[in-house]
């Protein structure tokens, strides 16, 4: 008898752990479910410019290898500022779980922020720093701001410039105004000249446009015959400074800022100098990471990152090539993902 009361307290306890793996089979099916039905939104400017292309790549591929669902959505060129708020609202309005945004101005976002806050939504910044004066007036909040320093990059084009010329005229073609991509490279590059042989003649909007760039860069060419190098704040500008460069038959050191892949073609035929790599694809990659990590770990708040963006010169422009849209092997030593998810490493 006593016998057949152990062997009944045996099969009970067996039963019990069966049933305790059952039930965290379950839970572990259930959570997995769940994190595959999470929801990204990703705004970005415009997809025309190669350079937010790299951010579509990056965030792709960070939400394929999470197994989460993302969606990405742009405006029709860089400057329509209000048709990029009218898009986030709808963003907002749809639900998404988390939303990352890189906007064009940075004010013009900060309603939506609101909107998504009240709503119970992460916004994760990438790209234009915001205001914070205008978040402090709409009580709104960012959980974290994943993009590098647009300082640092103005800074790196001007050391480029000071070694590599040494001394000598130099002109910036900057982007749309009152942007802090426009405003901190220009700070940046001036404040690696400052105290050298460097001078800088002119300093004129090209709007991020191409067009626009050619058009400024053929007047600073034929206005100054001793210009030595121009610096456009993005690659788009850089490229349509080439052929301003080429007709009025002039070799010049120009340079870029993005890290594009025709930027880096351009570097290989000896027509851009340099360009600054703003490892798009990193940024990317890791705020959606940040993203599910607000998500699934319930949080307000992460800690901001500022990534390290690099240089691609003749040097190092065929491993650029290579593993583009990717950033070179370097920045992925200096630029590690903080946003680790717990349970996924």
């Amino acid at each position: 008898m006593r016998r057949i009361a152990i062997t009944f307290i045996l099969m009970l306890c067996a039963l019990a752990i069966f049933a305790q793996g059952s039930t965290e089979k379950a839970t572990v099916a259930e959570e997995a479910k769940e994190f595959s039905d999470i929801r990204i939104g990703y705004i970005v400017k415009w997809l025309g410019n190669t350079f937010w292309q790299t951010y579509e790549a990056g965030a792709r591929a960070a939400a394929e290898e999470l197994g989460v669902k993302l969606d990405v959505f742009d405006v029709d060129d860089e400057t329509d500022f209000q048709g990029q708020y009218e898009t986030a609202m709808n963003v907002v309005n749809q639900g998404y779980d988390a939303i990352v945004a890189a906007s064009i101005t940075n004010t013009n976002l900060i309603p939506a922020i609101a909107a998504a806050n009240k709503a119970g939504i992460p916004w994760i910044v990438v790209s234009e720093d915001q205001d914070q004066s205008v978040l402090d007036m709409y009580d709104a909040t960012v959980t974290c701001r994943c993009r590098l320093s647009f300082y640092d990059e103005g800074y790196i084009a001007g050391q480029y410039v000071v070694e590599t010329i040494g001394e000598g005229d130099v002109a910036i073609i900057e982007g749309l105004a009152g942007t802090s991509a426009t405003n901190d490279r220009v700070a940046g590059f001036k404040d690696a000249i400052a105290g050298t042989g460097i001078n800088l003649a002119s300093s004129l909007p090209g709007d991020w446009d191409r067009q626009k760039a050619y058009e400024v860069a053929s007047g600073m060419l034929q206005a100054n015959p001793n210009l030595k190098a121009i610096y456009a704040l993005n690659d788009t500008m850089a490229l349509g400074v080439v052929p301003a460069a080429e007709q009025a038959g002039r070799d010049i050191v120009i340079i870029g800022d993005d890290g594009t892949k025709e930027a880096f073609e351009s570097i290989r035929d000896g027509k851009m100098s340099a360009t600054i790599d703003g490892v798009a694809y990193q940024i990317a990659y890791y705020s959606v990471y940040a993203a599910v990590k607000a998500v699934v770990e319930g949080v307000d708040t992460l800690p901001d990152y500022d990534l390290t963006p690099g240089l691609i010169t003749i040097e190092n422009c065929e491993e650029a090539l290579a593993v583009a849209p990717e950033p070179v092997s370097e920045m992925y030593e200096i630029n590690k993902n903080i946003y680790t998810i717990e349970g996924l490493e």
